[in-house]
């Protein structure tokens, strides 16, 4: 397994099962967007256990994950919050974050991670607070929180 961390996001690469990402998490940081690249050959876990915990371990991570690959398998795509075709990659990112600063991925990041399973009304109300934030921010003033 190869770990490529970044500022904002940290790729996977050559790994036989999800379930790696399990016994190496120390060595993912904190990304905002973790892609996972996958072949033919990947599994999720050799078992339902294993299976489980990688689902749980995505769904419940502090950043979006996402399975990149050249082609769709449903059961590796379903665990991860997204899929993105291989030759899309760089461009997806590149455009997600264009002209973002740190601050305001995080703060975007945020409302992604609570849409995972939040009720809408909190979502809601995260991504309020981040805006005044933000504007608060770029303005040099008080967010009124």
């Amino acid at each position: 397994m190869t770990i490529n961390k970044t500022e904002i996001t940290t790729t996977i690469c050559q790994l036989s099962s999800l379930y790696q990402l399990l016994e190496n998490k120390e060595q993912l940081g904190e990304p905002c967007l973790l892609l996972i690249h996958t072949d033919s050959s990947t599994i999720l876990g050799k078992d339902d256990s294993e299976k489980a915990a990688v689902r749980k371990f995505l769904s419940e991570a502090p950043f979006m994950s996402a399975v990149v690959s050249d082609s769709a398998d449903s059961e590796l795509a379903d665990a991860a919050d997204m899929f993105i075709k291989a030759e899309e990659a760089d461009e997806y990112v590149e455009k997600l974050f264009k002209d973002k600063t740190k601050k305001q991925i995080q703060e975007i990041n945020a409302c992604f991670i609570a849409a995972k399973k939040a009720p809408a009304a909190e979502v809601l109300d995260i991504e309020s607070r981040a805006f005044y934030r933000l504007m608060a921010e770029k303005n040099g003033g008080n967010s009124n929180e």
